[in-house]
């Protein structure tokens, strides 16, 4: 899913994270998917709560996304404000993380929650393409640093990058579907889960 509200990318340093910008690009798409309608319906009303399941999730994702995908970051003031997770052709689904990585997010989240989560990504794989193309699996800013280019820049530098591939992504928000389109993404599809609208996006190669 992604969340990336956005325009110029002004003054912020975008670049591939290091081991050492995991923990902050966790804390920040933590905090830019808290309110997405999805993760209200997933986790329930109490924001805090959305926040620390997001950050569990999170913690398992980044480290097997920057070992068999990447992983960008957007850097404003020194410090990370936004995050980008791809997977190239031919690889998704990553890789499980380890048993006791999950183990720590299924108890940090709650049987509940993780096993609704099962259920949201069982619904996207079912209708995910089948031929090679990169996945934009994660793009989200904190709140505070929204309308400064952030999410733009991000995407615009992992785009660079992307070759002869198509690229393909998922989002909640009927907002971003206009962001994306700016951008080469076309809906391919919309559908619904966990009862909530979900746009299915892609961007054909000759974009």
């Amino acid at each position: 899913m992604s969340r990336a509200p956005g325009g110029a990318a002004g003054g912020a340093a975008i670049a591939r994270a290091t081991a050492a910008e995991l923990p902050a690009a966790v804390e920040a798409l933590a905090l830019a998917f808290r309110d997405n309608a999805l993760n209200v319906a997933v986790i329930g009303g109490d924001p805090g709560r959305r926040l620390r399941s997001n950050r569990h999730g999170c913690r398992v994702l980044l480290p097997v996304a920057q070992a068999h995908g990447e992983v960008w970051v957007a850097r404003a003031g020194g410090e990370v404000a936004g995050a980008l997770v791809a997977v190239p052709p031919l690889r998704w689904p990553l890789p499980p993380p380890a048993a006791a990585a999950r183990l720590r997010c299924v108890l940090g989240q709650g049987w509940r929650v993780a096993r609704r989560w099962g259920e949201v990504y069982e619904a996207l794989e079912a209708v995910h393409p089948l031929e090679p193309h990169w996945y934009l699996a994660s793009l989200g800013v904190e709140p505070g640093r929204w309308g400064r280019g952030l999410g733009s820049g991000l995407l615009a530098a992992w785009l660079a990058g992307v070759g002869w591939h198509d690229a393909y992504l998922e989002t909640d928000l009927p907002e971003n579907v206009g962001f994306y389109r700016h951008h080469g993404f076309a809906v391919v599809r919309e559908l619904r889960v966990q009862g909530t609208p979900v746009w299915c996006m892609r961007r054909p190669v000759s974009s």
